[in-house]
């Protein structure tokens, strides 16, 4: 089990969020188990309840999201929405869309709301990390009127970006099976 701990970007600062921790474990079945966790989260706007399945631009709203680096320069990006949606996008290079990724088995999540906490939970599944050891958990946060920021490990640029692969630092080997 892995905590990390995320900051906002100093261009795009949080109302009332005092901070953003995500969980990662490896299952037994060799899924991936995340648990964001977001304090003073009495103001996050959460998009309304779509159902399970696909969705577009949901970067746009309160939104987790993880990047897995495939290697060769490709990445795969992953959005999970509270609305109960998800997405996710092979890139061939920076930025560099080749198309969604197919996947045979779709991500469970969930969130979970109280009055100054929000947490949400994902099970990736094995064949949904391509093999890659490591990339980046991040999270894009929307309060009320519309303030709008950014957390990740780390930031390297002026503004917000995601995709820089210097945020690629958390490990995502799978443990050793015994």
């Amino acid at each position: 089990m892995q905590i990390h701990r995320l900051v906002a970007h100093p261009a795009r600062p949080p109302s009332r969020v005092t901070g953003v921790q995500i969980v990662s474990q490896f299952l037994k079945d060799g899924a991936l188990f995340l648990r964001w966790r977001i304090d003073g989260a009495q103001k996050v706007v959460l998009p309304p309840y779509a159902g399970t399945g696909r969705g577009e631009d949901l970067w746009k709203t309160t939104c987790f999201e993880l990047f897995l680096d495939l290697g060769g320069g490709r990445y795969r990006e992953f959005n999970f929405s509270p609305s109960g949606r998800w997405a996710a996008m092979d890139f061939a290079s920076y930025r560099d869309l080749s198309g969604n990724a197919e996947l045979r088995e779709w991500p469970e999540t969930s969130v979970d709301r109280g009055e100054f906490l929000l947490t949400g939970a994902v099970r990736l599944p094995r064949e949904a990390l391509a093999g890659a050891t490591h990339g980046a958990l991040t999270t894009v946060v929307v309060e009320d009127g519309g303030v709008l920021s950014f957390w990740a490990p780390s930031h390297h640029k002026d503004q917000p970006d995601f995709h820089d692969a210097s945020c690629f630092t958390a490990d995502f080997t799978p443990p050793e099976r015994a």
